[in-house]
């Protein structure tokens, strides 16, 4: 387990399309001190308003994760905080240009190669873990996400679409968050969409830049990516991936054991303002890995300091 907060050694230049908006955006993340978090930075705009990732500034949960505050927004932030969650990353800057976060391939795996190739850097705080004090329960028609206390990230994910096409009916992936898990379970899973969705996206301003390159297309039999599917279980595993990045918007990283049906951006949101609204958690820190008994210890102090942010 982590002991220590950690940022980025080097700073990280890319570009790419946003995936709603079509618009090309360049995207600058450089290293944060101890207790900054995850920090969005629109350098588009004169102010260089930011916008701290945190519960309280989600917005517009409609095929995206949306980030919001005064009036400002980043969109689609999920794909990126996923990548942050694995690789156990708590403090940056990101400077963006524009409203969106670039779709890049429609998964992690970019970043799996970005963050390795700035290299990571611990520092000299302890991290802050949120432990679940209770059962938690959210619920949508016939989609849930329930979870109990846990001394790790675990997820059971089922995904059931009633389509013709066969490998969307049912799929299941259990997983428990690590980055060695993450890169090779998760990162490469693409996002995905029904082709009858298409026009009805684009007519609501959605999907412009979208394409075979960064999102799988499915039509009634079959998709129509040519290059195939990089994994049998590619929907549940973006699902999850997804789950992964959401739960990252408390902040901190969550240790539960979850399980979910049917999920989405909009119910994952419900899952995590639960939690965080209720206070369903208690705030944790790992002692050194080198003492003979590793041990969960709950830090009220930090637990103070949390609420304060």
């Amino acid at each position: 387990m982590q002991i220590y907060q950690q940022t980025i050694e080097r700073e990280i230049t890319f570009s790419g399309i946003g995936l709603h908006t079509g618009k090309k955006v360049n995207v600058r993340i450089v290293p944060a001190p101890v207790n900054t978090g995850i920090i969005f930075v629109r350098n588009d705009i004169p102010s260089l308003p930011e916008i701290k990732v945190s519960p309280e500034n989600t917005t517009q949960l409609f095929y995206a994760t949306n980030l919001e505050k005064d009036g400002v927004i980043v969109k689609t932030v999920e794909h990126l905080l996923a990548a942050l969650s694995a690789f156990g990353i708590d403090n940056l800057y990101i400077y963006i240009d524009s409203e969106e976060v670039p779709i890049l391939d429609g998964s992690s795996a970019p970043y799996i190669y970005l963050f390795e190739n700035a290299g990571i850097r611990k520092q000299n705080r302890k991290r802050k873990y949120l432990k679940l004090k209770e059962h938690v329960e959210v619920k949508h028609e016939d989609k849930y996400i329930t979870a109990k206390p846990s001394d790790v990230l675990s997820i059971k994910n089922t995904i059931s679409f009633n389509h013709t096409y066969k490998k969307v009916r049912y799929q299941t992936i259990e997983y428990v968050h690590s980055l060695k898990n993450f890169e090779k379970l998760l990162s490469k899973a693409r996002t995905f969409c029904f082709v009858e969705e298409v026009e009805w996206l684009k007519s609501k301003g959605l999907a412009r830049g979208g394409s075979l390159d960064n999102a799988i297309v499915i039509d009634k039999y079959d998709i129509l990516n040519p290059t195939g599917l990089r994994m049998e279980n590619e929907f549940v595993a973006h699902k999850t991936l997804d789950l992964v990045g959401d739960l990252y918007i408390l902040g901190h990283p969550l240790l539960a054991d979850i399980e979910a049906y049917k999920t989405g951006h909009a119910l994952n949101a419900a899952f995590v303002r639960k939690i965080y609204e209720e206070k369903l958690y208690e705030v944790v820190e790992f002692e050194e890995e080198n003492e003979k008994e590793r041990s969960l210890t709950l830090n009220p102090d930090a637990l103070e300091n949390l609420q304060a942010e």
